[in-house]
């Protein structure tokens, strides 16, 4: 097996660094029974001021790195720039594909030409759906809150079925779609609502977002970034995005999609070489940043517990102390009085 980029179908899978469970991802990709002839390719993005470095993968896939830490849409977009596959098929390094996904979302993809973006549907061991996968684009000034319309979990469409947005665990897009509409934002680092967007941005183009039930992936291992980063990049990031996409929401109000006004490839802009230089190590920076603030943190919380311990450990032998010497007290009372 090789990397072929003209073949049909390519894989992207985007990671950090060389994850232990990124060797499973790739194996169960390689090794997943298709119909269809596909490519995998890995973008390792930096997690350190030393770039990033390659990790072993299975035959056949294709290594990209970064020099810096492009995030996910960012790793996304250089994955697809390394194939002329029809058809991209976003997957995230915590992934495992069940038997028949592939073919499940290809032939939605065949069968369904008015949709450019294709989910699919996260399950546990027992293959009962766990969110989020998909729903609706509501409130439309409040991307935070629309995962709370996903009710998946309890109720699955029977078909192939038309949402606001899906999420990118497992997205197979068009690649003409994607480069329509310059792909998913990479300002949206170095992740959350990269899915959202792009799904947001394809139906302003005229394109139906859809999910494909029969398209399974098991989550092998949750790899949720640290709760700190996750607050401070909705601080940051959710006003804008609901300032940006509010608007042409509301215009599609009651369509799957439709063409309507809206910011379009606006971050596509030309970099003076000062503020590629600093972008770059401020994107390698992050995660060890927050990886030294966990550590931190971590020791604080054992410093603190231990700290707790030492202090319940006296009060209960002040407790037993006092009380010693009270029955002493009470003992020669009792004496004296007798």
């Amino acid at each position: 097996m090789r990397f072929d980029p003209s073949v049909r179908i390519s894989l992207g899978v985007v990671t950090l660094g060389a994850p232990a469970r990124l060797a499973g991802c790739l194996e169960a990709l390689v090794g997943h029974a298709s119909h269809h002839d596909f490519t995998v390719s890995v973008v390792v993005n930096a997690d350190s001021a030393r770039g990033s470095i390659a990790p072993e993968v299975p035959t056949g896939v294709a290594v990209l790195q970064s020099d810096g830490n492009l995030g996910w849409a960012g790793g996304l977009q250089l994955a697809r720039a390394h194939t002329a596959a029809e058809l991209f098929v976003w997957v995230q390094d915590d992934m495992l594909p069940a038997p028949g996904w592939l073919d499940a979302l290809v032939d939605a993809a065949d069968r369904t030409p008015g949709a450019a973006a294709f989910g699919s549907v996260r399950v546990d061991g027992a293959g009962a759906p766990i969110l989020p996968n998909a729903g609706a684009a509501l409130p439309v000034d409040s991307v935070n809150e629309w995962s709370s319309t996903d009710h998946t979990d309890v109720e699955l469409p029977a078909g192939v079925a038309a949402y606001d947005w899906v999420t990118s665990k497992g997205l197979l897009t068009r690649t003409a779609a994607f480069d329509e509409v310059g792909g998913p934002d990479p300002r949206l680092f170095p992740l959350y609502h990269v899915d959202k967007e792009y799904s947001t941005h394809l139906r302003c183009h005229g394109y139906d977002v859809v999910l494909v039930p029969d398209a399974r992936l098991w989550h092998a291992q949750s790899q949720s970034s640290a709760p700190e980063l996750r607050a401070f990049v909705a601080e940051w990031r959710d006003g804008v995005f609901n300032d940006r996409w509010s608007g042409p929401l509301g215009a599609l109000a009651g369509r799957s999609s439709g063409v309507v006004d809206h910011p379009c490839r606006d971050w596509v802009v030309e970099a003076d070489p000062l503020t590629t230089a600093v972008g770059l190590e401020a994107s390698r920076m992050l995660v060890p940043y927050m990886r030294d603030r966990e550590r931190a943190m971590a020791e604080l919380h054992e410093l603190a517990a231990a700290d707790h311990a030492a202090s319940q450990a006296a009060i209960a032998e002040a407790t037993m102390a006092y009380e010693a010497a009270m029955a002493e007290v009470e003992r020669l009372r009792a004496r004296l009085q007798g």
